[in-house]
């Protein structure tokens, strides 16, 4: 295995220039170039790495980046060990699972759904386990939900509550990593992609044959992560590119301020499923509501040249981060049809594990078992009928710049769960949709058009 990294050190020689293929398909916008930069020559503009002075050469850009080679197994050895079941290969090794939501009014109120993480957040600030956490924060202060958002470190418990709600838009947070690494404990919260560009960094900064082979990112992540206490990822299927869902309010004349409900609910075609030559897709609906109580039900194919950025299909996690300290989310939270404000929460950290039962027994935090079993069989039979073709037209996008879709797949949607896949069932079914449908063709698109595509190992 040392010599696909050393494969990568020479890699990295050409400095900016061997980021610069990256950045064209595979980047994740996570911000973490412009955090190692040396030279600061490195701007995140528009969530695009841009070089804004001159490059040196050091190779630590390319070197860092998540989506340049990942390490996967040394990282699962260094943390977690080896997956058995099932339910470990989906969501990885883990100490706990349970449904969950803030027994603070405030909070829970306040919240898209639970209100788990601000609640510990807040609980670890008080307590002060941590002395800083960095996260976002939504950007419009007069709106309920708001999709536009900016990293926020945040010191004291009462801060936390400006993160509330879910900000869907790519955010390269990692951009301020430098900025709260001065702090002697501090917590991300991040997405997926975010906690690979970490992990990635921490094996760097331990490994002492990594830290032979990439001395100088070694120095650089031991000065940026020296400090970190927890990584706590929240869940995530996909995220709209930066502005993507403007484009999306301004089609249905929607103020974001006047919005109160941004939520997917989703209804396979069962008749589709079964009939040999029937095109096949999730279908999904979602669903707008405004606080006239108008609802409005938008496609996302409609708007995917505004919307959809190649890098966010070549996620390597199927929704929840395995290598976090904590992944929490909403797939797999409900326990009944049509049930929201609650949270999904796997724990693989022991201390996390510890402060999340002390939550519960103070009466911070409900805690609630999963729905393990619902739709079992019914998922079984279903998952091998999924398409492993490429749906999307990735391949035409990377041969055009633009997203030209199978016709129609988009115009059969239905909308609200079916009930018959329910729970970790559910989150099963749409981590096979996000690999079969998304992760796999745009990766086989990338091979087939000799394009950058990240090295997993």
């Amino acid at each position: 295995m040392l010599s696909k990294f050393e494969k990568h050190r020479e890699n990295s020689k050409n400095g900016f220039s061997a980021l610069k293929k990256i950045i064209e398909y595979s980047c994740s916008r996570c911000g973490l170039c412009a955090s190692l930069c040396p030279s600061k020559s490195i701007e995140m503009q528009e969530t695009i790495p841009t070089l804004i002075g001159k490059c040196n050469k050091c190779g630590i850009c390319y070197q860092g980046c998540p989506r340049s080679f990942y390490p996967e197994s040394a990282i699962k050895k260094r943390w977690f060990g080896d997956e058995k079941s099932l339910i470990e290969k989906r969501v990885g090794v883990h100490i706990d699972r349970f449904t969950t939501r803030s027994l603070n009014n405030t909070i829970f109120e306040g919240a898209t759904n639970g209100g788990a993480t601000t609640e510990l957040l807040k609980y670890l600030l008080e307590n002060k386990i941590i002395d800083a956490v960095l996260h976002l924060e939504a950007i419009h202060k007069d709106t309920f939900i708001c999709h536009h958002a900016r990293t926020l470190i945040s010191t004291r418990p009462e801060d936390v509550l400006r993160g509330q709600h879910s900000k869907q838009q790519i955010t390269p947070m990692l951009h301020d990593l430098d900025k709260v690494s001065v702090y002697k404990n501090f917590a991300v919260v991040a997405l997926p992609c975010h906690v690979h560009a970490i992990r990635k960094l921490q094996l760097i900064k331990d490994d002492p044959e990594l830290r032979r082979i990439f001395p100088n990112l070694a120095t650089r992540a031991e000065k940026l992560l020296g400090n970190l206490k927890f990584i706590i990822s929240i869940n995530c299927f996909m995220n709209p590119k930066h502005k993507g869902l403007d484009k999306v309010f301004k089609h249905y004349d929607i103020r974001e301020r006047d919005m109160i409900k941004f939520a997917e609910t989703a209804k396979p075609g069962l008749y589709q499923l079964l009939n040999e030559g029937k095109d096949y897709m999730w279908f999904a609906s979602d669903e707008i509501m405004t606080k006239d109580g108008q609802t409005y039900n938008f496609r996302y194919g409609k708007f995917l040249d505004e919307t959809l950025d190649m890098g966010c299909p070549l996620c390597m996690s199927a929704i929840v981060s395995k290598e976090a300290d904590v992944s929490i989310g909403v797939t797999a939270s409900e326990l009944k049809m049509n049930e929201y404000g609650y949270n999904s929460v796997f724990v693989r950290n022991n201390q996390l594990n510890s402060i999340l039962q002390d939550m519960i027994k103070e009466g911070r935090l409900l805690k609630r078992p999963m729905w393990e079993n619902k739709g079992t069989n019914i998922r079984r039979i279903l998952e091998p009928l999924l398409p492993q073709k490429d749906i999307l037209n990735f391949r035409g996008y990377v041969k055009t710049g633009k997203w030209k879709p199978i016709k129609n797949i988009y115009n059969k949607t239905e909308s609200g769960y079916t009930g018959i896949i329910m729970g970790i069932q559910r989150l099963y079914m749409m981590q096979t949709i996000k690999k079969n449908i998304f992760l796999n063709p745009a990766r086989k698109a990338l091979e087939l058009e000799n394009k950058f595509s990240t090295d997993i190992f």
